[in-house]
């Protein structure tokens, strides 16, 4: 036996690898810290104080104004607001949720809601057991977290709403709830129905759906209907102006030299593969694997990826590695791309490459979460 080998000692019921391996991770793990702290640094320093909560501040309060006034918070299909990146484009429920922020200042209202963005984020992780508090600092450090953060991003709501579909998977109600309202709030989580579907949890899939249509059949109604109609006109426009330069799958096949056909035949592709993979994987009783399909479908298959998106990475992170490990620091790569646009070159392509490896390491994982024992459990 090597001294290498024989130097790995067992403390606190664990082994502790050799000095030489613990200095080696050490080394290759520094940059990406170094790399993360300038940035969040340079960004911080250059940041205007009025843009904090820039999307709470450009789209989220004017719609709250607006239902609150009883007036619709949809632009025009065909109006230059689409294009300005500051329009509301989500269903009403969010703009709803965002009324009680009226009462107080913009500047403020902004704070608060930045500072729940950051409490939610936290929340998601206690949710799934994550008591490493080196995990929390990572999680600080993503560039996904700052974009969230900066922008006061709903993207943090849909990661605590998939952390506690996973949680209460067991449980109908609260699985129902917890998956219905995330896709009243934004569409991008519906393949969560997919694999409430697959894995046999009836009850709960017809409850959310019944929760998420009559939330935002309601949330509409109270507008007078008014937008429902141009919806999904508004939605296919914003993807013509926005996929390409975002980082989705249709804004990296772009990058790589396809047309926008078939940039969006490859998203669609891969996303529809991964579906089936979800169903598969639900079949075999293997519910982890199953569900992180299913969150990995929702991010290939919407056409609009900004990096505040990829927050969603934490939920498969927390569950299967809820110890520090060097995974928590691949998202510090993001660095390396434009918070905001989808930058030149290569980076276009670097969002999704580390999420295909954050997949494939949760992935990879030898434990299993399978589903309950019998149909009735599951419902």
């Amino acid at each position: 036996m090597s001294r290498a080998v024989a130097g790995a000692v067992r403390e606190s019921g664990r082994v502790t690898p050799p000095r030489t391996a613990r200095i080696a991770y050490v080394l290759g793990i520094a940059p990406l810290v170094a790399l993360a702290v300038v940035s969040i640094v340079t960004f911080v320093d250059g940041l205007n104080p009025g843009s904090i909560g820039f999307d709470f501040r450009g789209a989220f309060l004017p719609a709250a104004d607006a239902v609150l006034a009883g007036e619709s918070p949809y632009p025009p299909v065909e109006g230059p607001e689409l294009a300005s990146q500051t329009a509301y484009v989500y269903p009403p429920l969010l703009a709803y949720l965002v009324v009680p922020f009226t009462l107080v200042p913009e500047t403020a209202a902004s704070i608060l809601a930045v500072l729940g963005v950051a409490a939610v984020l936290a929340a998601t992780l206690v949710v799934l057991g994550v008591r490493d508090v080196r995990c929390y600092g990572a999680v600080l450090l993503w560039a996904p977290t700052t974009n969230a953060l900066h922008m006061a991003s709903p993207s943090a709501l849909l990661a605590f709403a998939a952390a506690l579909a996973w949680r209460y998977r067991a449980a109908t109600w609260p699985l129902a709830a917890s998956v219905g309202l995330a896709v009243a709030t934004k569409l991008i989580l519906w393949p969560l129905l997919v694999w409430t579907l697959a894995t046999r949890r009836l009850r709960s899939t017809a409850y959310a759906a019944v929760i998420g249509g009559g939330v935002t059949l309601g949330a509409w109604a109270a507008l007078g209907f008014d937008g429902l109609e141009r919806y999904p006109a508004m939605l296919r426009r914003l993807a013509a102006l926005e996929a390409e330069e975002s980082y989705s799958l249709v804004g990296a096949a772009s990058a790589l030299g396809l047309g926008d056909v078939g940039a969006r035949l490859v998203a669609a592709g891969l996303g529809v593969a991964l579906l089936v993979a979800c169903v598969a994987f639900a079949r075999r009783g293997d519910d982890l694997r199953s569900f992180i399909f299913a969150l990995a479908a929702a991010l290939a298959l919407t056409p609009i990826v900004w990096l505040h998106y990829l927050v969603l990475l934490l939920v498969p992170l927390a569950i299967v590695r809820p110890r520090f490990s060097a995974i928590w620091l691949m998202p510090l790569i993001l660095w390396l791309t434009p918070l905001n646009g989808n930058g030149e070159a290569i980076q276009p392509l670097i969002p999704a490459l580390v999420a295909a490896a954050v997949f494939a390491v949760v992935l990879s994982e030898r434990n299993s979460y399978p589903a309950p024992a019998s149909p009735a459990a599951a419902r």
